[in-house]
C-alpha cells in the first residue's frame, strides 16, 4: 500500500511541474481520445492531465461513461486513492442543458462544515467514489454525474428520479488510511 502512494505521490509532482510550462501544440479538446486509449478506462492518462494543466485549460474530460469532470484549481498535495479520508467543502446543482454552464436549480452546499468520506468505501454516490480518486489536496474540481452514477430511479429529497448533477468539489486534505 505504501508503495502505491509513493507511485502516486510521484506521479502527481510530475503533473504539477509541469503546470508552469507552456504547451501550444497539443490540443486540449484530445483529453478524451486520451482516455479512450488509457488501458483501465477508468480514468485520462497522467500525460494528458500534465498537458491539459500546462495548456492552462480547464476542458471538460471524461472519467468514465456518464461521468465528467473539469479541473476549476489545480492543488497542491498529493493525489487522492482508494481508502484515503477526503476533507470536502462541497456545492451542488442540478444540470440544465438550458442554463449558463448548465448549472441550473441550485441544491445543496457543504457550507461552514466539511464534508469528510471514504474513498471507495460506498459511503457516497458512485460518481464520487469515481471522480474524487485522482484529485491532489487542494484542487477543485467540477463533476458532471449522471443519474445513474448518482441517486438514480429513486432520486434524493429536492433531486428528481434520474437527475444529471453538477458538483463542485473542493478537496481539502487527504488522510491515509494505514
Amino acid at each position: 500500500m505504501r508503495s502505491r502512494h509513493l507511485v502516486v505521490s510521484l506521479i502527481a509532482t510530475a503533473v504539477l511541474a509541469g503546470c508552469g510550462k507552456g504547451n501550444d501544440e497539443e490540443p486540449v479538446e484530445d483529453v478524451a481520445a486520451d482516455k479512450a486509449n488509457n488501458e483501465s478506462g477508468a480514468s485520462m492518462s497522467d500525460q494528458s492531465m500534465s498537458d491539459q494543466l500546462k495548456a492552462g485549460e480547464s476542458a471538460i474530460f471524461e472519467i468514465a461513461p456518464g461521468l465528467n469532470a473539469r479541473i476549476m484549481k489545480t492543488g497542491y498535495g498529493r493525489a487522492a486513492v482508494a481508502g484515503d479520508y477526503a476533507d470536502t467543502n462541497v456545492w451542488l446543482w442540478l444540470y440544465d442543458e438550458a442554463a449558463e454552464d448548465h448549472h441550473g436549480e441550485f441544491i445543496w452546499e457543504s457550507g461552514n462544515d466539511i464534508f469528510q468520506f471514504q474513498l471507495g468505501a460506498g459511503q457516497v454516490i458512485k460518481g464520487w467514489d469515481m471522480g474524487v480518486p485522482g484529485m491532489i489536496e487542494g484542487e477543485t474540481r467540477e463533476l458532471v454525474i449522471a443519474g445513474d452514477l448518482a441517486y438514480g430511479p429513486s432520486g434524493r429529497g429536492n433531486i428528481p428520479p434520474n437527475a444529471t448533477l453538477i458538483f463542485t468539489i473542493e478537496l481539502l486534505k487527504l488522510t491515509s488510511s494505514d
